[in-house]
């Protein structure tokens, strides 16, 4: 039978067994072998789906919109975390920093994760520019570092002076960010948060067949009903679930990248 194949971004060694474990829980809820691909950065993971690469990709937001554009993919699922489908970006500095406020920053040194990273890169600049910022001007030097643990650690070595990546809050208490996979969470301290953005998706490519598209979405959206379906979703994507959505919802990703230029 041939293999339902499912990119993602970078997953590291870290996460590799947990990808393991939820391409074994999928392939059993679909009776179908899952060839799971990790990629190592957002380029490689776009220019995967323009390959035509895939039958489903996990993609982050404004990866999924240029996909969208370019490839005519579609969001089936939307991750949730701390009983939301939204999370912020987050503009922090390390927690012994002389720096207090945001202006502060002016000729400093920030690393971004990616061009493509809406927490990493769009949403902070965009937040930036809100505040009466340039920041292709008042930054003395900006670098991407392609991943948000390489991020938090610029920031922690002094590379940097400030970073940007994720942050989840429920009812208004920070319960996950990018800093805690490194387990910084007493190192850094946040100078800035971003409107809310609309979180990563499962999508789905214009070729692959409405019945296989129905039995993947089922079969994800349903598999936080079980321990082993939870554990899977959560070691591998760090949700509690996935929900049914619609291209709709990023739409404020669409207007951030318009902006962006």
């Amino acid at each position: 039978m041939t293999p339902l194949r499912f990119l993602t971004g970078p997953v590291g060694a870290a996460r590799a067994d947990a990808a393991a474990r939820f391409a074994k829980e999928l392939a059993r809820r679909t009776s179908r072998p899952v060839d799971l691909r990790p990629t190592a950065g957002y380029g490689e993971l776009l220019d995967a789906v323009l390959d035509r690469g895939a039958d489903f990709a996990w993609l982050p937001p404004a990866v999924l919109v240029r996909a969208e554009e370019l490839a005519g993919v579609t969001p089936v699922l939307a991750g949730i975390r701390a009983n939301d489908a939204r999370f912020r970006g987050a503009i922090f500095v390390r927690a012994d920093a002389a720096l207090t406020e945001l202006d502060q920053l002016r000729q400093g040194r920030v690393a971004w994760v990616d061009r493509n990273s809406c927490a990493g890169y769009l949403f902070p600049r965009l937040f930036l520019r809100s505040q009466g910022w340039d920041p292709d001007q008042d930054f003395a030097s900006q670098a991407h570092y392609g991943t948000h643990g390489a991020v938090v650690e610029a920031v922690e070595s002094g590379v940097v002076d400030a970073g940007a990546t994720f942050v989840h809050q429920e009812d208004a208490e920070v319960v996950g960010t990018g800093w805690g996979l490194s387990g910084a969470n007493d190192r850094v301290r946040v100078l800035a948060l971003t409107e809310p953005i609309p979180a990563d998706a499962i999508a789905t490519l214009e070729a692959t067949p409405r019945a296989v598209r129905e039995v993947v979405a089922e079969a994800i959206g349903t598999m936080h009903a079980d321990p082993e379906g939870r554990a899977a979703l959560a070691g591998l994507f760090g949700v509690q679930r996935f929900e049914p959505t619609l291209p709709a919802r990023y739409d404020a990703v669409r207007s951030a990248m318009r902006a962006s230029g």
